[in-house]
């Protein structure tokens, strides 16, 4: 059925009240243990708020928050528009995200409305969902100088209520809009990376962590650890993403997290593992233990884009170089992966993928279409 809702569960172990978003809460979805279901809601219904409310389940709760070692905790990833603004405008310099954004929240209405009627015809057909939903909008700085906006949310079968349930994944214009390469607080970088993983996720066939520290084992920081892998997880695709590290730094996060909720080895256990974890948890997982490079990149079979530089995924105010650079995929497996001794599947980043575009032009929908892409969604 795919009915979309959720569940009120409490905690069997510390009895915290905390909601689950769930696929067919009152029909093919069930507890095995851990919790039990106080109560359910169902999204078509809109009795979400209320059903909450009456059990005084906190929706950002750290208890839900921390559930992102786990394979199946999907917690919302918004796009952070009070951070260092990743597009600029090519004239003036001015961000654009937060003006993007705006238009986005203008025309969400005629946006619904055509993916709605997409949404009649898709229901029935019964064909297969696409991978996500592209909506592309014209901009207009407060220079004047002309651009184009791309937006991207995973396939949902629900409308959008607000323009921040889609990611910024590009800003076209007549000169370069990504202006990243500079020196950085850690936490800038970390900002940075952080809206390039949603650009990845959305416009990439796979994404490529190459990192070999992740937090710092000395005392009062290790408890930091999880926190930062957390943040890994939660804005990458864990069915297209690749991490590379040293062994050294898998096993701090296993320390650090010991006897916690997000204890590595009680979640693999249970199955809960999130895969991107569960796959550095192998015998046969990569390693490397010789590398000092740090480079984080989305692939495709036609294009890569690498940020590269100093950073290792640390927070704090300590400055770091960074580059954003883009070569063609041999170009960069000559350059990079054969130095790493890595190597990868070209067809796996040949696969075609199916989006649904929406253009919007003049408050008009222009088109609304599925669009078959082979490689990256930067061509056709």
């Amino acid at each position: 059925m795919n009915d979309s809702g959720g569940w009120v569960l409490k905690c069997a172990k510390c009895d915290q009240v905390f909601p689950l978003n769930v696929k067919n809460p009152d029909d093919a979805s069930s507890v095995k243990s851990g919790a039990t279901i106080l109560d359910s809601w169902d999204n078509e219904i809109g009795n979400r708020a209320e059903i909450l409310a009456a059990h005084g389940a906190i929706e950002g709760s750290e208890q839900v928050k921390r559930l992102m070692l786990q394979e199946h905790g999907e917690a919302e990833v918004f796009y952070d528009l009070h951070s260092k603004p990743l597009y600029r405008c090519g004239a003036c310099k001015k961000g654009l995200e937060v003006l993007a954004y705006a238009a986005l929240e203008a025309h969400l209405a005629v946006v619904n409305h055509s993916f709605a009627g997409y949404l009649n015809w898709y229901l029935a057909h019964s064909g297969g969902a696409t991978e996500g939903i592209c909506v592309q909008l014209d901009l207009r700085c407060a220079c004047s100088a002309e651009h184009r906006a791309r937006f991207y949310r995973e396939f949902s079968e629900d409308v959008s209520q607000a323009a921040s349930e889609f990611w910024l994944v590009d800003v076209a214009g007549d000169r370069p809009t990504l202006d990243i390469d500079g020196i950085y607080s850690r936490d800038d970088c970390i900002t940075i990376l952080e809206k390039l993983l949603l650009r990845w996720r959305a416009l990439h066939s796979a994404v490529l962590l190459a990192a070999p520290f992740i937090g710092f084992n000395y005392p009062g920081a290790r408890k930091k650890v999880p926190e930062l892998w957390n943040w890994v997880l939660k804005y990458t695709d864990p069915g297209k993403t690749s991490l590379i590290t040293r062994k050294a730094t898998f096993k701090l996060l296993k320390d650090a997290s010991k006897d916690t909720e997000q204890d590595v080895e009680f979640l693999k256990s249970w199955g809960l593992l999130n895969p991107t974890v569960a796959a550095l948890d192998e015998k046969k997982a990569f390693f490397k233990t010789d590398f000092h490079a740090k480079f984080y990149c989305g692939m495709s079979a036609d294009r890569v884009e690498i940020l590269v530089g100093s950073f290792n995924i640390h927070e704090g105010t300590y400055v770091e170089n960074i580059h954003l650079l883009t070569y063609s995929f041999d170009d960069f497996k000559e350059r990079y992966l054969l130095g790493m001794k890595m190597f990868f599947d070209v067809e796996a980043l040949k696969k075609r993928r199916n989006v649904l575009e929406i253009m919007v032009n003049d408050g008009k929908i222009m088109e609304c279409k599925e669009v078959c892409y082979s490689g990256s969604l930067t061509k056709e």
